[in-house]
């Protein structure tokens, strides 16, 4: 991270001190400042996975960087799956494949389906 400093006509840039570690950065910048938490945005506490939803209630099921590791995986029942970060521990064709199995069974999981039917 680096600053641009107007200086007569020409920039200085100074480095920011954690520059040379994003952890210690993450942590400075998300305690100190509020930088990654706005004040509009509240955090709210995960629910158990086979907590039942309330009807009329549409419910969000987020999960991230799998890398490719879905087995196990408890999913609750919900309307909408978003899913963030990596899916695939490299890239192959073989783990988008894998991914996108899973995801088949997934729905048919939510929808009362047998995907091997």
């Amino acid at each position: 991270m680096a600053h641009g400093i107007p200086s007569q006509g020409k920039v200085t840039i100074s480095v920011d001190e954690y520059s040379s570690n994003p952890t210690q950065a993450f942590t400075h910048y998300n305690i100190n400042q509020s930088r990654f938490q706005p004040p509009h945005v509240h955090m709210v506490d995960p629910i158990p996975y086979d907590t039942p939803k309330p009807a009329g209630h549409t419910r969000f099921v987020c999960i991230s960087d799998t890398h490719s590791r879905t087995d196990g995986i408890q999913m609750p029942y919900g309307d909408i799956l978003l899913h963030t970060g990596d899916f695939t521990e490299l890239g192959l064709p073989s783990e988008v494949k894998k991914f996108n199995d899973w995801l088949d069974l997934v729905f048919h999981c939510q929808h009362g389906r047998n995907p091997n039917a």
